[in-house]
């Protein structure tokens, strides 16, 4: 079994707190992981199973007082409110800690009655598909060293990728399931998978009868990835109502499928733009909807190679926020004068750190200066500035700046 470096992270959750909540997309590992918790001392319940929904929806405080502890239940949010409603009442009356494991294949906290319910009695962790690292069996720090030691990546032992294993890496993604899958089998499954999860979860999460649209709207998402979002373009691509397509995209984010990375606004300029990236989730489904392969990925002329890319680095490094020491914010930015960086890592102290991504095997003098402008107006706050690139030498590009190889962000 691989091992999921979130398991220790929950463990540590359950020590400290009454109620953990691991959100994940679905067939992300989360059943696994929660079994996991729970083995040998808890109880472990799903309402995947139509008996055990009933008999919670019928007598939410009964169901939930009963097994022992700590309880997980998962794919809670097909109980119903009154079920975490009901957990909240018994962690209100118990101070011991470990008591519930919810997790859920939505962001069911999203609701505010919800998340208010629990605030302050739950940690909220993020489980996504398999990291890089896990998949070769290496705890990624690179977010970390990147913030606080970033001279010490550049004396890291990296795997050493091919562009073609490389893209065969995009385009299986990070789903469990499709560890050991064949091309064929991956796209029968990413089909499948998008109709259940978006005919049960997003039809059971909202009050859509039928989202016939949203596989329409997630593929015109995934052949925009990385990219900003305007819901008004999008929606004229769509041919739906601005107000729909915001509506569906926040369903679609509600079950994984795609994150927004918000804009970084630094008090620079006041003339950043604000509008958020898109991306989806796993590059494997991006490049299941899209139909895309690893020989067309490693055409020069494909122009979804360079937003692939950067979305494979973009949730590579949210995923290793998962277990991060700093914890640090994910974001973007993009200047009115055409200054941008793809992602701005910021940690609580006020550090920052730009990551460019270049589907390219080589790096010119042009690929760094909007990171090196931004380190020179920030002066000390700026830890470091790296391009993470197509190639296999690590280049020193200045003060504080350099060209790393992707495989970096799994290296030993």
């Amino acid at each position: 079994m691989i091992e999921r470096h979130l398991l220790r992270v929950a463990q540590e959750s359950l020590r400290g707190f009454r109620v953990t909540v691991i959100n994940g997309p679905r067939q992300s590992g989360k059943s696994t992981l929660v079994k996991q918790l729970v083995e040998g001392r808890g109880s472990y319940w799903s309402f995947d199973d139509e008996s055990v929904r009933a008999a919670a929806r019928l007598d939410p405080h009964g169901f939930v007082e009963q097994g022992s502890s700590p309880m997980a239940i998962d794919e809670v949010q097909r109980g119903g409110n009154d079920v975490v409603l009901a957990v909240k009442s018994i962690v209100d009356r118990r101070n011991d800690r470990g008591q519930f494991v919810l997790a859920g294949s939505t962001r069911f906290l999203s609701v505010p009655q919800l998340s208010e319910s629990l605030a302050g009695r739950a940690e909220i962790l993020d489980l996504w598909p398999f990291s890089q690292g896990e998949l070769a069996g290496v705890r990624e720090t690179f977010l970390d060293a990147l913030l606080t030691d970033p001279e010490q990546l550049a004396r890291r032992r990296f795997e050493r990728v091919d562009r073609r294993v490389l893209f065969d890496r995009l385009v299986r993604g990070g789903y469990p399931e499709l560890v050991e899958a064949s091309p064929a089998q991956a796209a029968r499954w990413y089909r499948n998978y998008v109709r259940t999860v978006v005919e049960r979860d997003i039809v059971e999460a909202s009050t859509i009868a039928q989202a016939d649209e949203l596989p329409m709207l997630l593929r015109l998402l995934a052949a925009n990835t990385s990219g900003e979002i305007v819901m008004a373009r999008l929606a004229g691509d769509a041919r739906m109502s601005a107000d729909t397509v915001a509506r569906y995209v926040g369903l679609l984010e509600l079950v994984g499928f795609v994150v927004r990375i918000k804009a970084w606004t630094p008090s620079l300029t006041s003339r950043e733009k604000r509008h958020p990236k898109v991306v989806v989730t796993d590059t494997g489904l991006a490049c299941g909807l899209l139909g895309r392969n690893a020989e067309g990925l490693g055409l020069a002329t494909s122009p979804l190679t360079g937003p692939l890319l950067e979305s494979f680095v973009t949730m590579e490094l949210i995923k290793q926020r998962g277990w991060s020491q700093a914890q640090p914010a994910i974001r973007h930015w993009r200047d009115r004068n055409g200054a941008e960086v793809d992602l701005i890592v910021e940690d609580d102290s006020g550090t920052i750190a730009g990551v460019e991504v270049k589907a390219a095997s080589t790096v010119a003098t042009g690929d760094v200066k909007h990171l090196q402008a931004l380190r020179d107006k920030l002066g000390n706050r700026f830890a470091a500035g790296v391009v993470l690139y197509l190639g296999d030498r690590i280049v020193p590009l200045g003060d504080r700046t350099w060209a790393l190889p992707v495989a970096m962000l799994w290296a030993d």
